[in-house]
């Protein structure tokens, strides 16, 4: 492997675990989308550290336009989301949603 390869791989590593922190730390609803998001990216750089390794760029390129399709799709259904809980309750906090039951 490469030093670049390596490169590649870490800051994944380093994107997505910084998007796992954002997701466990915070209660606030954007923050958590954010989080997804970066999770997100931290997941496209490693799949594309993978696809380097193994020489297979036109899969992974596909894979990952798919990828980042269906993620911005989640965006803004959770976008969406946030501003009806906003809305509704008038507070972005998560622990307001425990009362949601049905």
């Amino acid at each position: 492997m490469t030093e670049q390869l390596i490169a590649l791989l870490f800051c994944g590593l380093l994107v997505f675990m910084l998007g796992v922190y954002l997701l466990f730390a915070f209660r606030n609803l954007l923050r958590l989308i954010i989080g997804v998001e970066v999770v997100a990216k931290g997941v496209t750089l490693i799949l594309l550290a993978a696809g380097v390794a193994r020489q297979g760029i036109g899969f992974i390129q596909s894979l990952l336009v798919t990828f980042i399709l269906v993620e911005t799709i989640l965006a803004a259904v959770m976008l969406a989301l946030a501003v009806m809980v906003n809305k509704i309750y008038g507070s972005l906090d998560v622990k307001l949603l425990s009362k949601l039951k049905g």
